[in-house]
């Protein structure tokens, strides 16, 4: 698993907006389509807002992982997104939210959708990769520091 195999260089926002999490979801979707320009934009946003709605996905430290399966092929598509100056997204700490990983998963495929979702969440848990994901300035940036956490996680674990 490589988030760099769902993740296009096109779809890292590295100035996310949004007064709302509609106004903040809907930025990651047109994100998302100018590169997946077939997908059903209101429908994608109506199925990230339902999962906002059982629970936030904004876990704490500043991180969101909007999610949700969706009718959008057979594989899996991301976006990042970033608020230098944090944006309010009901995270369980209640502190603003900086860092934003959308994953939409194929609707048929919820072990994959978990496995992702989970890769995510422990890549994330590590202060400096989140540093270092705040301190890119370029998508190119980003990719090459989820490379890197990546890499060092899969050293960690003796697979490298």
């Amino acid at each position: 698993m490589r988030i760099r195999d769902v993740l296009d260089p096109r779809r890292v926002l590295l100035d996310l907006r949004g007064s709302s999490k509609r106004e903040i979801l809907a930025n990651l979707v047109a994100t998302l389509a100018l590169t997946h320009g077939q997908i059903d934009r209101e429908a994608l946003l109506e199925t990230l807002l339902e999962r906002e709605q059982t629970s936030t996905t904004a876990i704490a430290d500043g991180i969101a992982i909007p999610h949700g399966r969706h009718a959008i092929g057979d594989e899996v598509v991301s976006v990042f997104g970033r608020s230098l100056a944090g944006l309010d997204f009901d995270s369980i700490d209640g502190e603003p939210t900086h860092i934003f990983f959308m994953l939409v998963s194929p609707e048929n495929q919820p072990t994959l959708h978990l496995r992702w979702l989970a890769h995510l969440a422990v890549l994330l848990r590590d202060e400096d990769f989140r540093r270092t994901l705040l301190e890119a300035r370029s998508p190119d940036q980003v990719i090459a520091a989820i490379e890197a956490a990546e890499h060092a996680q899969a050293v960690a674990k003796g697979l490298a």
